[in-house]
């Protein structure tokens, strides 16, 4: 039987951290005035590229953990027809609600817009995941680390067609599905299901009796960052090349889309030094107040997902009507979302913020009950959200 994990609250404040920051992102979205791309050095501002810098270790985060949790579920080699079981049904209702619920909350339309983002990854990966957890374990922890260091020699194999379904599962980009035309491919399922199942085959090394081991964690982010610094130095593994003035944001410029070896190494060795500490400071009782509400985030994470694009997306267009910006724009149509905002729309960085802030403190008081509620009640439901 499959075992339920003790709840630790440095993995909950660590799932907590990257939500609050995926948040941060999407405000950034739906509210910036800014009419570039943030991570493009020929016309973006340090505000702006450190604003998008830090939440790039939300999506890698989201992979590894949920691995890592796969595998502080497992108690015994018996119970893994119990978690393929949980992993399939789970990743299947994932992808379902990206692409229904989640392609209204991104929209606000009703014309069937969606794109394979975040959520269809995941729920893509626990899917291939339940088949991965009969292979055994060390066979697989050397494929998955093979996978992710040689990801740009592999996906070089791969035919780049614009359109073909090859960007469903290696390439990312669009894909022109048989019957609902061109769909964006934000989360090609292999780049993203290695980092799942990394966080599932190092899971005994860093969890001991389902509490995280905050020396390994800490450890293991410390090399990943040592990995990338030396990836960048030599030039391996799919940085962004970039003649700028600014070395520093040169230096931190990474690919997400598909995730390369450097943006892998840069993010989740920066938040498993950040769990590493939680994890450290959790050996004493209780946990220092300022990460209460990031444990209260972490507790219910995919509730919390499944709300704030909504809410974020109601803010914009209560602002939008308020401040008189252009309002169509909130409402997407067609392949692409609308990512440039026209003249006289949004705020600048310090507004975004402040909109962040006021998102996370209206979600605090709804994840708060929805905790409460989970807490109080065990039925099967549950475990889904």
């Amino acid at each position: 039987m499959m075992q339920h994990p003790v709840r630790a609250a440095s993995l909950d404040i660590t799932r907590g951290l990257i939500v609050a920051i995926m948040a941060l992102d999407h405000v950034r979205i739906y509210f910036a005035e800014a009419q570039f791309d943030p991570v493009d050095l020929s016309q973006t501002t340090e505000g702006y590229f450190f604003t998008r810098l830090v939440t790039h270790i939300c999506a890698p985060g989201f992979f590894f953990i949920a691995g890592l949790g796969a595998w502080m579920s497992l108690g015994n080699s018996a119970a893994k027809p119990a978690l393929a079981r949980f992993l399939a049904l789970r990743g299947l209702w994932l992808v379902v609600l990206d692409l229904t619920v989640m392609g209204v909350a991104w929209s606000f339309g009703f014309t069937g817009w969606f794109w394979f983002g975040v959520l269809w990854g995941l729920g893509a990966s626990m899917i291939v995941l339940a088949a991965l957890v009969f292979a055994p374990r060390l066979l697989l922890l050397v494929a998955v680390i093979a996978t992710i260091l040689f990801q740009e020699q592999w996906l070089a194999l791969i035919p780049f067609e614009q359109g073909s379904i090859n960007a469903l599962f290696f390439t990312g980009g669009v894909w022109e599905t048989p019957f609902v035309g061109s769909k964006i491919v934000l989360y090609p399922l292999m780049p993203w299901l290695a980092l799942m199942a990394l966080g599932y085959t190092v899971g005994p090394y860093l969890v001991d009796h389902g509490r995280p081991r905050a020396a390994p964690i800490f450890a293991l982010g410390l090399l990943l960052l040592l990995g990338f610094a030396v990836a960048r130095f030599i030039g391996y593994g799919g940085g962004l090349a970039a003649d700028d003035p600014r070395p520093l944001l040169a230096f931190l410029n990474v690919e997400k889309y598909p995730p390369s070896l450097q943006f892998s190494l840069l993010t989740l060795g920066a938040l498993l030094v950040f769990f590493g500490a939680v994890a450290a400071a959790d050996r004493t009782p209780g946990s220092p107040a300022i990460f209460h509400p990031l444990r209260i985030f972490g507790s219910v994470p995919f509730f919390f997902y499944l709300l704030h694009i909504f809410l974020i997306h109601a803010l914009a267009l209560a602002c939008a009507s308020a401040f008189g910006w252009p309002r169509e724009y909130l409402f997407w149509s067609g392949p692409w979302p609308n990512l440039v905002p026209p003249d006289g729309y949004g705020f600048g960085i310090p507004g975004i913020y402040a909109m962040w802030f006021a998102t996370l403190a209206l979600l605090y008081f709804a994840c708060l009950w929805f905790a409460g509620v989970k807490a109080r009640r065990k039925d099967w439901w549950l475990r889904y959200f």
